[in-house]
Formats: C-alpha cells, structure tokens, sequence
C-alpha cells in the first residue's frame, strides 16, 4: 500500500506541507496549473538552508483578496476531482466551525490564519497528494510551542486557541520553545487527511521530502519532513499489560473490579486460574491498557488485596477495525468489521442483539441467527 507519512520535524504550515511534496516530486507546474482556479494566484519556489541543512520553501501570492466566502464557491466550480473538493469542502468547514467557536462571531473572519492562503494551502496539498497517488496517509503527533505571539487581536498563545480545537482528540508533543509552530491551517489539513501513528513502518521508502517556513528558530530547525513510501499494510501499536497474582480475596469482589476498570479505559480485564505458593490456588488479574495505567494501578489497590502489581509496554499487531451500523427488518445493529490482509471478519454487537430479543420477545439465538443471515447477505451484495 502506497503511503504518505508527515514527520514534523519541529514545524508544520499549510506551505511547509506544499513545499514538502513539490521536494518528493509532485510537479511545480502542475500545482500552478491546477491552481489557476484561484484568480491571480502566483507561486514561487526557492530552497533555503536551515541550519545546515537544505529545505524548500513555498511564498504565494494573491491578488485581487479573496474573500472567505468565496472559498467554497471557488472549489465547487473548479475542475478539481470530486474527491478533493470533498477533501477540501471538509477541511474549509473546519476551519470556519472552529473560528466561529473560538471567537464566538456570527460573521466569519479568519483570525488566526493567513485568510485567502489557507484556501491555497488546502487545495494545493490535496491536489499534489493526489498526483502522487497515495492510499493512506499517516503522520507523527503535531508540536505545540510555548509562550505568546503576536496577531492582530494582540499577543495570543503559541498554541492558539485554533489549532488547539482542531487538534482535539489528537497526540499533540509540547515542546519548550517560545512560538507558534503548529498553524491553524497544518492542524486542520493534518488532522482531517492523516491518522496519527507513531509505530508506522515504512517497508520501503520511494522518497523524502524537506521543507521549511518562514520562522527561523535560533537553536531548532524548523523543517517538516514528509516520506512517500510503502507499507504492508499490518497495524502494529503498543498496549501496556498491568498485572498481579491475588490468592486470598473474596471472588464476589472482582464484579466491582472489573466495572472501575472498564469505566477507567481499560481495554481487557481478564482472570486466569493459577496455582500459587505452598499450593494455594489464586488468580492472575490481567489488564490491557493503551493509557492511563497509574489510574487503573490505582483502582487495583483499592479494590483488591494485593501488594504489587507489574506493568510491561509490549508491540502488538492488530486487524483493523470499523464499526457501522445496519439497518435490519428487526432494527438497527452495530457491525464491527475486521480486516487484515485477505482476512475478513465481522461481529454483532451483544447489547443490540440483546436489545432487538428483548423488545421482539424472541430468544437471543434466534436474533442472531436472523441478523447474520441478513447481515452476510448485505455483505456480500457490497462485496460484487
């Protein structure tokens, strides 16, 4: 599978990103050709040196302004495929939902982004993602700086207030460096296109891409660093296992337990029977975890009797899964899909199953039988 990974070296704009896949091969004519929807857009290119090392770099401009409202009118008459002004539609509404929030205005004025150059930055990136032909794309946590910069509403954070609400629900790396190197524009284009990803494995890189911006950090190099590569297509993450071996607590007492774990993020609680010393027999208390392992440690001590508990970060591969719901003659059904390869599975979900046995006052085997019967067919009528 054909591959786009960001590695945001230290900063990330809407022309770093630009400028970043002119430098793995995307055309510069091509972008200027296809960005002659935008009317007196002009482009230049130019390599610069950032603390020894070689970038490229993005400048537009524009002229006549472009008004924010004209955004959208622009792309929907472009000649642009659908699929990036779907992109593109998605990404600029974004951005207007946040600034709206953000300053609470009825009427929308970008604040915090270079106004008619997001609308290049956005269709610029999508258009030479798309020339390269990638399937997925994949990008290292964005960075965060510190202290405050200067905008026409005065001094705001580095980490403004945008870029911060576009990120939600994101890895975001803090960094102690005073500015702003993460743009509204970056976080939006990113956070929408890209799945973050920091075990990403490249099985074969085709090529790499530097570019700067326009901030020269004293001691940092402000580069972002993107890699057109292949991957096998195998999820591979990280999850932490917390254990401990409990031989002399009552058994009714792990009903608590695993309800406080679950509702604290755990992914697996599980016990295994275990014969322990001067041949008590005891149980293994198993807990599977992406984060937050000191709450669920926590929650161990309190509810039960052990002294000690081990932790151990461990790789694992996984299936990738998605979860969708169907709509059957007995009521709606979430699906959890699962792929790896060739390998296809899915799943009911017991509480809807349990829910439609319920209300219909039929056994839950029946349902089942019903819903996976329809399901399979539904499947398969999407499969031709």
């Amino acid at each position: 599978m054909k591959v786009l990974y960001f590695d945001p070296i230290l900063g990330a704009s809407g022309d770093m990103i630009i400028a970043a896949l002119i430098d793995c091969g995307v055309p510069q004519k091509l972008l200027q050709e296809k960005l002659k929807f935008i009317p007196g857009c002009t482009m230049k290119v130019k390599r610069v040196q950032r603390h020894g090392v070689s970038a490229k770099s993005v400048q537009f401009k524009i002229n006549p302004k472009i008004r924010e409202k004209d955004f959208l009118p622009l792309i929907k008459k472009s000649r642009l495929p659908t699929h990036v002004k779907r992109q593109a539609t998605a990404i600029i509404n974004r951005i207007f939902t946040t600034e709206k929030k953000v300053h609470r205005a009825k009427k929308l004025h970008l604040h915090e982004l270079a106004d008619a150059d997001t609308l290049l930055d956005i269709t610029g990136a999508l258009i030479a993602i798309d020339h390269l032909n990638i399937e997925k794309v994949y990008s290292q946590p964005l960075k965060a700086g510190q202290g405050f910069i200067k905008t026409q509403e005065g001094n705001m954070p580095a980490f403004n207030f945008a870029t911060a609400e576009l990120l939600k629900g994101n890895p975001v790396h803090f960094v102690p460096i005073a500015g702003e190197l993460t743009t509204p524009t970056a976080a939006a284009i990113i956070s929408t296109i890209a799945t973050f990803e920091t075990n990403l494995v490249l099985t074969r890189i085709h090529s790499v891409g530097l570019s700067t911006g326009t901030h020269d950090f004293k001691k940092y190099p402000n580069l972002l660093r993107v890699f057109v590569g292949e991957t096998d297509g195998v999820h591979r993450d990280e999850c932490t296992i917390i254990e401990t071996n409990i031989d002399d607590m009552n058994p009714q007492d792990y009903e608590l337990l695993f309800e406080r774990l679950y509702e604290a993020g755990a992914l697996e609680v599980f016990l295994t029977n275990t014969l322990m010393k001067n041949s008590r027999p005891g149980v293994l208390v198993t807990v599977l975890c992406a984060e937050h392992v000191n709450r669920l440690c926590t929650i161990i001590f309190e509810e039960t009797t052990t002294l000690g508990i081990r932790v151990q970060r461990i790789p694992r591969i996984t299936m990738q899964r998605e979860i969708n719901i169907v709509q059957t003659p007995l009521g709606n059904v979430r699906i959890k899909t699962a792929r790896f390869h060739d390998i296809e599975k899915f799943s009911l979900e017991y509480q809807d199953v349990k829910h439609i046995a319920q209300k219909h006052k039929l056994p839950t085997q029946t349902v089942r039988r019903r819903l996976l019967r329809y399901v399979e067919k539904r499947l398969r009528g999407k499969s031709r």
